[in-house]
Formats: C-alpha cells, structure tokens, sequence
C-alpha cells in the first residue's frame, strides 16, 4: 500500500474510532437521562442548598435538585455564563477561582458567553461527548505508532471516570482527549501543534499540566531539547496568565482547593465511604491503580512510564476531598485506566513478537 493510501485508511481509521468514542458518550448520556421525567438539566446536579440554584433555575426553568451543594456541573454552567469572571457569578461557586480556572470546556461550550442559557447546556453535554471521541481516537493512533493491541481503546471507551464526566458535565473528558491528541501528535514530530493541544488540555483542567510535562522530560532523555521546551512552554504560560487573570480579577486564582494531602491519607481518612456505589467506584479506581503500575513493570516503555507514574502519585497525594465520593475519585484519575491500558496492550504486543521470535524455522 502506497504513502497515500496509508493515509487514507489511517484517517478512516481515526473516524471510526471518533464515532465509537461519540457513540459510547451519547450512551452514557442517555443512561443518565433514561429516568422517566428526567431533564437536560439533570447533568448540572444542581444543589437543593447552592448559592446556583436561583440563577439556573431563573435560565433553565424547572430543575431537579441534588442533595446539599450538588455537584461540579453547575459550576460549568456558571464558567459558561460568566467567561472572564466579570459578571459576579464565580462568588456563587464554591471556590471560584478554583472553578474558573477550568474554562475551556465551558467557553466552548457556552460559545464564550454568546448562547442562549438552553444551547449553553447542551453545548455541555455536547463537548464532553465530543471528548470522549478525541481520545477514542487519540488513544487507538497512539496504540498504532506505539505498536500496541488495538484494545488499548478499551482503557477509553470502558473507563467509569469518562462516563462520569459525560453525566456530570465536568471537563475531564475533554481535558483526556485534547491530551492523549497531544501524545500522538509529538509522537508524528508536529510538536508545535503538540504544544496547542497541551495548552488547550491545561485550559480545560489543570491537572492535566503532567501530560506536557511530562512529555518534555521524555523529549529530554531523548535530547530533543527544542521540542521538549515547545511542547511544556505554551501550557504553562497559558496557565499562568489565565490563573494570574483570576487572582486579580476574583482572587484565588491559583487555588488547590484542599486537593492534597499527605501520602495515602486521604483514602484513608474518607473511610467508610457514603454509599456502596461510592464504595464501588473508589474500588474501581483502585484497579486502576493495579492496571497502571503493572503497565509501567511490564512494558517498560520509557513514555509512558513517565506519563502514567505522576497520576499514580497524583492518586496518592490526594486529599479526602477526591477520595470521599467515588465519582470523583474515578474522574480525576481517569488516566490511570485509559495509560494503564495502553501500556498492557503494548506488552501484549511485545509478548506477541516475542513469541513470533522465538518460532522454530
């Protein structure tokens, strides 16, 4: 098969997993709204004692409400109403300079303020669905390049933190999928374009600053010096001014919000958990755990031992405010499953040439 025909299957290839990505979202979506009487609105878990309530309700119209403060979906709501933080509504938020940080999902979302309150919800539900299609897709070129099983996909499209994010309007779907894309775009050499994807991913959650990072310290060892400063650079000045915009503007723009504590003490002071789905959750989280180490051992590939070893740590240090209730846990260490997984499928395929290998002439 010829350069130009390579092409074209490699781009049929990234469609069709785009769409199984786009597919398996909308699923998640409608599993959350498959509730007799359920509403759009539902994703925001707006709480029954949120300062939220009478704002989404005055745009929205009638609401069901969560218990308590509800859930991280109406703070989207508000980055999406708000954009620059300039109209008062992150003094609704718990933490808004925390909250507003993470704004691209909801810029996008809200096409920066320009929609109606009604397009600005679905534009919510819509770009957390198209996320979960980018890295689909991302995951299965990095699978290609890497020479790993093409079921790596499965650390993506079975991964309980990204259908989470889907039900609750949260942007770690779209942070995961602008990420991996920028993996399998250093991966092809196009580091500047690379560098905006990383960018773009630090904008939607700023956690995810490990991937450039991270990525730049494997540049290094490689002595790609350029890229590995093209690659981290952008990110991090992008986070830095956003955050520096907040400061001024709202104040605590560069809050951690309680998110870590001492090694392993926030799991285990978040115990017993508050229900048994949240106690199922945490437990599935930690599989993730087991499935990334393993990847890392048994792989042995120098990338992604170093993307995945700082969300193991991440896992570890964080605090009883993610450790509490299993969606969050499982959300904000999605990339253990969907790294861990790519890493065991590359060992598989390693396995594989190995056997091959080793066949009698």
């Amino acid at each position: 098969m010829g350069e130009h025909g390579s092409s074209r299957r490699s781009r049929s290839l990234h469609l069709i997993w785009f769409t199984v990505g786009i597919a398996v979202g909308t699923v998640a979506l409608m599993l959350q709204l498959g509730t007799p009487g359920a509403y759009l609105s539902d994703i925001l878990r707006v709480g029954e004692a949120s300062p939220t309530r009478a704002l989404i309700a005055s745009e929205l119209g009638t609401l069901h409400y969560a218990q308590g403060q509800g859930h991280d979906g109406q703070y989207s709501y508000l980055v999406a109403r708000d954009p620059l933080a300039q109209h008062g509504l992150a003094s609704l938020a718990d933490d808004g300079g925390y909250r507003f940080r993470r704004a691209l999902y909801s810029w996008l979302a809200g096409g920066f303020g320009s929609l109606t309150p009604k397009g600005t919800l679905w534009g919510l539900a819509m770009w957390s669905i198209l996320g979960l299609g980018i890295a689909t897709a991302a995951i299965d070129e990095i699978a290609r390049v890497l020479g790993a099983r093409q079921w790596a996909v499965v650390g993506v499209v079975a991964n309980l933190g990204l259908w989470l994010s889907v039900q609750l309007a949260t942007a770690d779907a779209l942070a995961i999928g602008l990420a991996l894309a920028g993996v399998a775009l250093v991966l092809h050499d196009k580091t500047w374009l690379a560098a905006f994807a990383f960018a773009a991913a630090v904008l939607t959650k700023d956690t995810y600053l490990t991937f450039p990072l991270t990525v730049s310290a494997w540049l290094l060892t490689t002595r790609r010096r350029r890229d590995a400063v093209v690659a981290f650079l952008p990110a991090v000045l992008v986070l830095l001014g956003w955050s520096l915009w907040l400061q001024l503007q709202i104040g605590h723009g560069f809050s951690l919000k309680g998110n870590l504590s001492w090694p392993v003490a926030g799991l285990v002071e978040s115990l017993p958990w508050q229900s048994p789905v949240s106690g199922a959750l945490v437990v599935m989280t930690l599989l993730g755990f087991v499935i990334a180490a393993a990847g890392i051992v048994l792989a042995r590939h120098p990338l992604l031992a170093w993307l995945t070893a700082p969300w193991i740590l991440t896992g570890l240090l964080s605090s009883r405010l993610v450790w509490q209730e299993g969606n969050n846990a499982a959300r904000a260490l999605a990339p253990l499953w969907a790294l861990g997984f790519l890493s065991l499928a590359l060992w598989a395929a390693q396995g594989r040439s190995t056997s091959r290998r080793n066949l009698p002439v």
